[in-house]
């Protein structure tokens, strides 16, 4: 990544929200350099992903118990408006990886979670149109499909979309939707991405499910993505004690698209920062 420092390994403690800032702000040169190759690639380099995981970008919304930084929504979006000025759809692809974290860290019980998060290695593309069907096994569920637009897929271990129940009517099956995650051993990204007008470089593939084979904990039946009934609490509130893990799909997903649509916005100001440590986004003094 020419035009910035090469990324500097992990010292044991966990990075600031201020850091995490700082570095996506040291990466804009190098994205600003790669726009025309992320776009020709349909999505960023091997070495920004790197840099990314590194820099421990893929764990702000991730919960501690798991190896995470549990960010707050604000940092979160200050990311994605200072990464998306360097470029825009490597932001969005990063985003979509990124942020899904937070659903099945609300949604999906702990022996889900446990096998998901569990080695630390995390990112999640996510499609709320359910293109899959599903069948009940013994074992588990059977997925069979092709999700298309899957922004974020291409350096996912995981996916996390809906499925209709094959064989019922489509009324019955529409309302008795499944929210289910699966690893990536189990779909196959399609080369079908970057004939677009925009957003060329997001890595918003398709996937193709043929006989997935998912174990039962994987699978939320009866629910819908993007209205799942929380008032009465989550999982991941039980588990992980963050309200943030008790919310609504679109929530985080809405403040995505404001995110990256601000992305000329005037300075944003790094958390803990003193005003006059403020500077411009693009590294001007304020």
């Amino acid at each position: 990544m020419s035009g910035t420092t090469a990324p500097t390994p992990p010292s044991g403690v966990d990075p600031t929200a201020a850091s995490l800032i700082q570095r996506v702000v040291e990466l804009r040169p190098a994205l600003v350099a790669a726009q025309a190759e992320v776009e020709e690639r349909t999505y960023y380099s091997q070495e920004m992903h790197e840099a990314f995981r590194v820099a421990s970008l893929y764990r702000v919304m991730q919960p501690r118990r798991y190896g995470g930084l549990e960010c707050d929504y604000i940092t979160f979006t200050r990311l994605q408006i200072e990464m998306a000025r360097g470029c825009v759809s490597t932001a969005w692809c990063w985003a979509l990886a990124s942020s899904h974290a937070v659903q099945i860290a609300s949604y999906f019980p702990e022996a889900a979670q446990e096998a998901v998060f569990g080695d630390g290695d995390f990112r999640c593309a996510s499609v709320a149109a359910p293109d899959a069907t599903a069948v009940r096994l013994e074992s588990g569920w059977r997925l069979d499909g092709t999700v298309r637009y899957c922004s974020g897929i291409p350096y996912s271990t995981d996916f996390m979309a809906q499925a209709l129940i094959a064989g019922l009517p489509p009324a019955e099956a529409a309302e008795r939707m499944l929210l289910y995650v699966v690893p990536r051993s189990e779909w196959t990204m399609l080369d079908d991405w970057g004939s677009s007008m925009g957003l060329r470089g997001s890595g918003s593939h398709s996937i193709r499910l043929d006989d997935a084979r998912i174990p039962a904990e994987f699978v939320l039946e009866n629910t819908n993505m993007i209205s799942v009934d929380v008032s009465g609490g989550t999982p991941g509130l039980a588990l992980h004690g963050n309200p943030m893990y008790t919310g609504r799909a679109l929530g985080p997903f809405t403040m995505s698209v404001a995110a990256h649509g601000l992305q000329h916005a005037g300075r944003v100001r790094a958390p803990d920062a003193h005003p006059q440590d403020q500077h411009a986004p693009d590294g001007a003094p304020a």
